[in-house]
């Protein structure tokens, strides 16, 4: 059995630091072969940058994707060929910039990783998901292939799932940051249309309260701040069949902070 672990998105530095503090020890409760993360808003809330890319890999990410967030440090543009095991959205613009997929071999077996947006409620977006998710198939070999599906409209990631059950092994949501309770898995992938988010739990999907409050209710100019409260971290497990290439279950997992 391969097992593989998926992070909601990663928000600023509570979600940062308790990514790294609670990692090693939730690879080895779950005894997982593989991690994902979506990190796309771990740089203050917005964006990510070399430095807490090389923290999240060392801790023990083996993926990073990556979301509409993925430019909002303009200096990343420059810099994705020191992130090798990062991917971005494939039909973000620009699209000249890093890669898509990633090809990792885990127990002998080709696993491709894709980052997909979806197109409703988005920016930055110019190409159809499908279209682009047929490009990708057309292109790959893999033995297993797993899509975070970045976007904010759980009937597009519904739809995304349904047309490409039989194709894929995992199909999980990302982007709200608030982690839904309808993981499944049907005809051998996995499913789930938010896995959530490793921030702040008490904030507004990740943001200070306050901030907001004075920005919304009281019309203040504020800045966008991300809340230091402590983290919950919010993701997936799911196992995939090593003979085959079937995903046969995955979990929900939340840890709330103890305070």
């Amino acid at each position: 059995m391969i097992r593989i672990l998926f992070l909601g998105d990663i928000v600023a530095k509570s979600g940062r630091n308790a990514v790294i503090a609670q990692l090693p020890k939730l690879i080895k409760t779950y005894q997982t072969d593989f991690v994902i993360a979506n990190g796309e808003n771990a740089a203050h809330g917005k964006g990510m940058t070399v430095k807490i890319y090389r923290s999240l890999m060392e801790a023990g990410v083996d993926v990073i994707t990556l979301g509409n967030h993925a430019f909002s440090k303009k200096v990343l543009m420059e810099q994705m060929d020191e992130c090798p095991n990062m991917i971005r959205p494939v039909n973000l613009e620009p699209k000249n910039v890093g890669k898509s997929v990633i090809q990792k071999v885990i127990k002998g077996k080709t696993i491709e990783v894709y980052n997909v947006l979806g197109t409703i409620f988005m920016d930055y977006v110019k190409e159809d998901p499908f279209e682009c998710m047929e490009t990708l198939l057309n292109q790959s070999k893999a033995d297993i292939r797993i899509v975070d599906f970045h976007a904010e409209a759980t009937s597009e990631k519904q739809l995304f799932y349904y047309y490409y059950r039989e194709k894929l092994n995992a199909v999980i949501g990302t982007h709200t940051h608030i982690q839904t309770a309808d993981e499944q898995v049907t005809k051998g992938c996995a499913y789930m249309s938010d896995a959530g988010m490793c921030g702040a739990f008490e904030s507004i999907i990740g943001r200070d309260i306050d901030e907001i409050i004075r920005s919304r209710i009281n019309h203040e100019k504020t800045h966008y701040t991300p809340s230091e409260n402590p983290a919950v971290i919010q993701g997936c497990v799911f196992d995939i069949d090593e003979e085959t290439c079937q995903t046969v279950a995955i979990q929900r997992i939340q840890i709330r902070p103890e305070s």
